[in-house]
């Protein structure tokens, strides 16, 4: 199945922690029969860092709150900026939400989120969540900051 590819492009630090920075968040989402608008991939050097397979891990249900309240944000267009740290608000810009949301909406309703573990990338916890929607899929990655906020997010 043919996916589109819309990139968010906000890189992601992680304040207070030695690796500042993950970067270049993603959204592939199913083509679906609502209209969605595409975006042209920048280069190379603005893809998400390949991760680790997820381990494992029992779920947190805090995290799992987190996560759908912040999947079904992005696909109403309505994040809520506070909730993610300055490096993240730096980046996004109206045109990203804008675009993510177009990508995530296309998706339909969300039926069920799948926790598949934490990656460790560079002493980063990422929490992994699969997505599943009427019309297909999408993983939804996100590490927080010591402070609870948000210090990166992207779908693939």
């Amino acid at each position: 199945m043919k996916r589109s590819l819309i990139f968010l492009a906000f890189a992601a630090g992680v304040a207070l922690l030695p690796v500042r920075t993950l970067h270049a968040q993603t959204v592939q989402a199913s083509p679906s029969p609502a209209p969605s608008a595409e975006l042209s991939a920048p280069p190379a050097e603005n893809s998400p860092p390949p991760l680790p397979s997820p381990k494992p891990a029992p779920e947190d249900p805090k995290i799992r709150k987190l996560a759908l309240q912040q999947f079904v944000a992005w696909q109403g267009g309505t994040v809520d900026r506070s909730r993610y740290s300055d490096d993240v608000n730096a980046q996004l810009s109206d045109d990203v939400l804008t675009a993510s949301e177009k990508a995530l909406a296309a998706l339909g309703a969300l039926q069920s989120a799948t926790f598949r573990g934490v990656s460790l990338a560079k002493g980063i916890h990422i929490y992994v969540y699969t997505m599943t929607c009427e019309h297909g899929s999408i993983d939804m990655k996100f590490a927080l900051q010591p402070d609870g906020k948000i210090a990166l997010v992207f779908f693939t």
